[in-house]
């Protein structure tokens, strides 16, 4: 019996029996079916994930494959890990753990740079005269340097190198004082005067610099050697021939109580001859307080005093006073300084004559005016300065620690005298009132380490 059309509404309301369970199992396959994709599709999924991160593990290890594209790369090995390649290209860069490195700035040459403990440091060491001048750099403790030539140079504590210094010994090289505590003495300037065998030049040419006392007559000549200070020469000065005695020396004895010897004559031959040289003032001394040319010498000795351009000249004080002044101009242990004695003054002028285009400095004449500011000159008036040594020939005349072999009570002045023109570097003027102070004659310190 026919039943016709049978309504899907009517198989699910269950008006035929065994319908739904046909449709049901119909869905049930598709079911299956839309799962099993799902199931293939997130395998798939799973599957390229995996690979990928397996591939990115292996470029991070071994780089990338090499291609026509990146094998035209500009990649440097030496920008690339050790190991590692990228681009076809093996790394040679290693890395360097600098954590376990001890190097401070002063280990490393000034200016240069350095990585300690994962830090850039910048090297504050100076070991030439050149590297002083460049940096300013003012030496804590004594100092030996090495100039352009291979001499060595000793820079005492608190002074740095000038800025207008030479970098050489034989242009004069120039230390400028800087931590002066009480500021007397800041900013003056000393020349260092070398001792013994001096490279003038690349080629390694010497001269020998022996610390004694010259005669500078129609030949230069050295007539003592400072070693032999016990038993000095006694030398006759030119200019004084028809006077009494005529003759000076080295004064080392303490019977005359109104000249004032050198600090330590022997300790300044054995300190100056074992650091291989001195300073010397560049200028002579000067009086920071003097504002003209005409002063009383009222306390005078009390003033500050320095070795500088632009400073008049410390005037109006006797040689014993000069003594004082220089001696207690710097209270250190690490260096002495004190007036100027004959050898330093001698040798100094060997110097000038053995390395400056003046081969006859010490019978230098320069026309006398007035007493003027250190460093400075007149209208057309000649500058006096060789190897950066101001005024050794000009006005006024300078106490040293020398005096008669007749009469140690004689102060000797040495250079120029104001209205003198007959006395050059080389003179030696007695002066015979020592309790009279000139405004003619002044002094010059030196230091030695």
């Amino acid at each position: 019996m026919s039943v016709g059309p049978v309504l899907i509404d009517n198989v699910l309301k269950g008006k035929y029996k065994g319908g739904k369970s046909k449709i049901m199992r119909k869905l049930n396959s598709k079911k299956k079916l839309i799962g099993a994709i799902a199931i293939i599709l997130v395998a798939v999924i799973l599957a390229i994930a995996i690979t990928t991160n397996i591939v990115n593990r292996q470029i991070g290890n071994e780089g990338y494959l090499s291609t026509t594209a990146n094998a035209n790369s500009n990649l440097v090995a030496g920008y690339i890990k050790k190991g590692i390649t990228i681009g076809g290209i093996t790394g040679t860069l290693e890395s360097l753990n600098t954590f376990d490195a001890t190097a401070e700035p002063e280990d490393i040459l000034w200016g240069k740079t350095g990585y300690v403990k994962g830090e850039k440091i910048t090297g504050t060491r100076v070991n030439t005269v050149a590297l002083g001048k460049e940096s300013q750099k003012v030496f804590e403790e004594n100092t030996i340097l090495i100039e352009d030539y291979g001499n060595s140079v000793k820079i005492p504590e608190g002074f740095k190198i000038a800025e207008d210094s030479a970098t050489t010994v034989t242009g004069g090289v120039v230390i400028e004082d800087i931590s002066a505590g009480d500021n007397n003495t800041k900013g003056s300037q000393f020349v260092w005067v070398p001792i013994g065998d001096v490279i003038t030049n690349e080629n390694n040419s010497k001269i020998t610099i022996t610390l004694g006392r010259y005669t500078f007559d129609d030949t230069e000549k050295l007539v003592q050697n400072a070693s032999e200070y016990a038993n000095e020469t006694q030398l006759k000065d030119r200019y004084n021939e028809s006077e009494i005695g005529g003759y000076y020396q080295e004064f080392l004895k303490d019977t005359a109580t109104n000249n004032s010897k050198a600090k330590d004559i022997e300790d300044f031959i054995k300190k100056a001859t074992s650091s291989g040289g001195y300073y010397i003032g560049r200028y002579e001394a000067g009086d920071l307080t003097a504002i003209d040319n005409a002063r009383t010498n009222e306390s005078n000795d009390n003033n500050p005093l320095v070795c500088k351009a632009g400073v008049y000249p410390y005037t109006f004080v006797t040689q014993i006073q000069a003594s004082q002044l220089c001696q207690n101009m710097y209270e250190t242990t690490g260096f002495e300084s004190d007036l100027v004695n004959s050898y330093a003054w001698d040798t100094a002028l060997k110097f000038i004559q053995s390395f400056s285009t003046n081969k006859n400095y010490a019978n230098k004449e320069i026309p006398q005016n007035d007493i003027i500011k250190c460093g400075e000159i007149f209208s057309g008036e000649e500058k006096d300065v060789e190897c950066n040594i101001y005024d050794m020939a000009k006005t006024p005349g300078e106490y040293i620690t020398e005096s008669f072999v007749l009469s140690e009570t004689y102060s000797i002045v040495r250079g120029s005298v104001f209205m003198n023109t007959y006395h050059r570097p080389i003179g030696r003027d007695p002066v015979l009132d020592i309790s009279t102070s000139y405004n003619y004659i002044s002094f010059r310190p030196i230091l030695y380490l």
